[in-house]
């Protein structure tokens, strides 16, 4: 009787702490304690060995009872309640702590240097097109890039300049032009890279300009042409720089037939100028250019009517006697005809055109007395360059005659 007991005792001792254990790791898998249930003990008079961890060294028992089956225990730390004698036993609920790991925060990242400013992406010559460009010094066209011809009679009357004054406006801000014109009185032109001149002070002739032979400017490029007709407009400019990539961006002889196609029923009613190119001394650009675009409108079926060539410049003040060799040379590959300057500045070491009013006080007083130059307009009419805010710079009171 005592010895079954003790092996009484003892089946009762496995069974409590098996059952500590299994409260322990269902407590782990939650979602499986959908409700709380009763612990019924079936005791079963076995002889078999069972091996029981205790809290102290023990002997190993014979138990005549025991579960069907063990849950597999986890390791925890759990702390041993009080065996109290009874059926069933209480379990006091584990809380199980989640540690969060703590991140330590990203270096910040280091500041992204401001994009330079650009003085020239300011100013778009007529929108939508792309902004004027800025041009590094351009070498000088080689001798032998092309062979002037003889010189020729213009295909319309170009005797002397248009208009009173050689001096122009080239603006994008009608508003600005207006400004300058007031305090210009030898300023007789203006234009702004586009065929509508934008309520531009009437005692200026505007001169329209197809940018290129696209239908976003060609859609209005008849109608435009004959309201300024009407108001007394005496010359049209043809393309927009076709020799540059980041301009009008055409061959010569596309030039041609587009020149021909939009510029030809013009002629007799106002000059018409020719595609207006660069200073670049680059193979197939500048003075290049423009004896392919002459020799390709020979050769069209109805030749290009050209009453003058229209040439830019954009050097550092240094290179001031290159612009000179610049028209010299477009006057002698377009077979003599007049030259109109409708572009030129002189450039600082970034490229872009720098407020230089002596510069432009000395090119004035050689331009005025070449009598094949009939026209030229500075780049040109903005805040920065010609004018501070609404009134004319250092430089536009040059242009203006006021300095």
């Amino acid at each position: 009787m005592f010895t079954k007991n003790i092996v009484a005792l003892t089946a009762f001792a496995a069974l409590t702490e098996q059952a500590l254990a299994f409260n322990s790791h269902r407590h782990l898998h939650r979602r499986y304690q959908a409700d709380k249930r009763d612990v019924h003990v079936e005791w079963v008079t076995v002889w078999d060995t069972v091996y029981v961890d205790a809290p102290g060294p023990t002997q190993a028992a014979q138990s005549q009872a025991g579960p069907k089956s063990y849950p597999e225990q986890h390791a925890a730390e759990v702390e041993q309640p009080a065996v109290v004698p009874t059926p069933a036993p209480v379990v006091n609920e584990i809380k199980s702590v989640l540690k969060t790991p703590q991140y330590a925060p990203p270096p910040p990242a280091p500041p992204v240097p401001a994009a330079p400013e650009t003085t020239l992406a300011t100013y778009v010559k007529p929108p939508p097109q792309p902004a004027a460009p800025s041009y590094p010094p351009a070498a000088a066209a080689p001798a032998s890039s092309y062979a002037p011809p003889p010189p020729a009679p213009s295909a319309g009357g170009a005797g002397g300049s248009t208009f009173s004054s050689k001096r122009g406006i080239a603006y994008n801000d009608v508003t600005l032009a207006n400004s300058l014109s007031k305090q210009c009185e030898k300023c007789g032109w203006a234009y702004n890279w586009g065929s509508n001149p934008q309520n531009l002070d009437p005692r200026l002739s505007f001169v329209p300009t197809l940018w290129g032979p696209r239908e976003q400017f060609t859609q209005n490029w008849d109608s435009d042409v004959q309201k300024a007709l009407g108001k007394g407009a005496k010359a049209l400019f043809s393309f927009n720089e076709p020799d540059n990539a980041g301009q009008c961006n055409l061959s010569p002889g596309q030039a041609a037939s587009g020149h021909v196609q939009y510029m030809n029923k013009y002629g007799g009613k106002a000059l018409i100028g020719s595609p207006s190119i660069t200073n670049s001394g680059q193979a197939g650009q500048g003075i290049q250019w423009l004896k392919g675009f002459m020799d390709a409108c020979n050769q069209q079926p109805e030749k290009c009517h050209v009453d003058f060539v229209n040439v830019h410049w954009y050097s550092p003040a240094e290179q001031e006697a290159s612009l000179y060799d610049h028209l010299q040379k477009a006057h002698e590959v377009s077979g003599g005809k007049p030259v109109w300057l409708t572009e030129f500045a002189a450039v600082d070491a970034a490229g872009q055109p720098a407020n230089t009013p002596q510069f432009l006080k000395s090119v004035m007083a050689k331009l005025d007395k070449i009598d094949y130059v009939h026209a030229y307009a500075p780049f040109m009419c903005a805040d920065g360059k010609l004018m501070n805010g609404n009134s004319p710079s250092d430089t536009g009171m040059v242009l203006a005659g006021l300095a």
